[in-house]
């Protein structure tokens, strides 16, 4: 009786074997699938834009400067836009900008992931 508990003390100074937690990867993957599936989406979105835009013969700024504008000033469909493709225009703005945060929300899962692992990795060092 007295060697069991010794054996069961022994066992628990000896600590289990540490594994690392999955979620800071979890997170990884999941902003990086994030960040693909909007972006691919938000690009299509952006080719709507931009072919509406060369019909209209408009400049169609880089996607980081059109979502940075229709982020602060919301979308406006501009007046050269023939009518027919307003209602579309319209849409695919509001379809960019919706895209465009859900990408850097995607970003953000996935540097939050890299964060949590590399500061576990780090704590985890012998002093």
């Amino acid at each position: 009786m007295v060697e069991l508990i010794e054996q069961q003390l022994q066992a628990l100074e000896r600590g289990a074997a540490v594994s690392s937690p999955r979620w800071p990867w979890l997170l990884i993957v999941l902003g990086v699938v994030v960040v693909v599936g909007l972006g691919v989406h938000g690009y299509t979105a952006f080719a709507t834009i931009d072919g509406i835009n060369g019909r209209s013969k408009l400049d169609t700024p880089n996607p980081v400067v059109l979502f940075q504008d229709l982020a602060t000033n919301g979308p406006r469909v501009p007046a050269t836009v023939e009518a027919s493709s307003r209602n579309t225009y319209g849409r695919a703005l509001s379809q960019f900008v919706l895209d465009g945060t859900g990408l850097c929300l995607g970003f953000t899962l996935a540097f939050a992931g890299l964060f949590i692992r590399a500061n576990q990795h780090v704590s985890r060092q012998p002093a």
